[in-house]
């Protein structure tokens, strides 16, 4: 009896060790699960921060991250390709203007603005220096990306687009149009002063009447376009181009043909200047310079 108690105890305790050694064996495995997956998610997560960095390094607009400090946390390499290569850690300011201070005299200022309002915020254009020195055209915007624990804005992300090159061509094209105006303004002036030379009665009409025009627009309060848009006085006998000379400068008095022949003048001038793009209805101006209030002018008669 003795000899199978024994027997039986030390069976238990072979089981007790096997299952002791099985329970070890389990817990040394899922540990090891556990640094497998660990290393497993360390791994993705590592691979999906490569993927989302390569995303925002292909991205055509120069990205940062900075905190509340004002502080530059990363930079993508458009932006430090024009802001310079150590713009990570310096204060947005410093970075973008050169001053660590110069957001306290700028408005308005992107960053603290998105802090303050906790939104996305844009600005349509505004120029920053770039590394190289010369002056450079962005449009921007800045988003709350992080908050803290409180539910304040923590990190945000800002984005440059570059615009240069597009204000640049706005300039010259704005530029070609001035040119465009100028030599169009200087050719009709050229044309009156033919026609004035023409007609020796009525030389420096055109010229007085747009001075007295631009004399009672400055006394109305016109605004200077409205005033400009009075200079059409300029071209006003146009059309007596096309009349002869000799009636033109007839000494004595002109009998009904000649009148009428001098009556088509204000339409001469309108089909001249109708596929001239004034701005301002110009042409219409000059067809109708002599009609009257009461119906007596021409060529239409037109009232009221």
């Amino acid at each position: 009896m003795k000899t199978t108690m024994s027997n039986y105890a030390g069976y238990q305790e072979v089981e007790a060790e096997t299952v002791q050694e099985e329970l070890l064996q389990r817990i040394q495995f899922l540990e090891g699960e556990r640094d497998r997956c660990r290393l497993d998610s360390l791994e993705k997560l590592r691979r999906c921060e490569e993927k989302y960095l390569a995303m925002l390094e292909s991205v055509d607009a120069h990205m940062t991250l900075v905190d509340r400090d004002m502080q530059i946390l990363w930079a993508n390499q458009r932006a430090k390709k024009i802001f310079g290569g150590d713009i990570v850690g310096k204060s947005c300011c410093e970075a973008f203007h050169g001053k660590k201070d110069m957001c306290d005299e700028m408005f308005p200022c992107l960053t603290r603005k998105t802090f303050h309002q906790g939104r996305t915020v844009k600005l349509n254009s505004f120029t920053l220096e770039g590394g190289n020195g010369h002056e450079m055209y962005f449009e921007g915007s800045a988003r709350v990306v992080s908050w803290d624990s409180e539910g304040n804005p923590a990190l945000i992300v800002k984005i440059y687009k570059d615009i240069t090159e597009r204000k640049q061509a706005e300039e010259e094209l704005r530029s070609s149009v001035r040119q465009m105006r100028r030599n169009l303004d200087g050719t009709i002036k050229a044309i009156a002063r033919t026609v004035e030379a023409r007609d020796a009665y009525t030389a420096g009409h055109q010229r007085r009447t747009t001075e007295i025009a631009r004399a009672v627009a400055f006394e109305m309060g016109l605004s200077r376009e409205e005033s400009i848009l009075l200079s059409a006085q300029t071209v006003l006998d146009l059309g007596k181009i096309s009349v002869p000379a000799e009636i033109l400068s007839k000494p004595g008095k002109i009998n009904e043909s000649e009148l009428n022949l001098i009556k088509q003048h204000p339409q001469a001038g309108y089909e001249v200047l109708k596929g001239i793009d004034f701005k301002w209805p110009v042409a219409d101006i000059v067809l109708q310079h002599h009609e009257r209030v009461d119906g007596s002018g021409y060529p239409f008669g037109l009232k009221g």
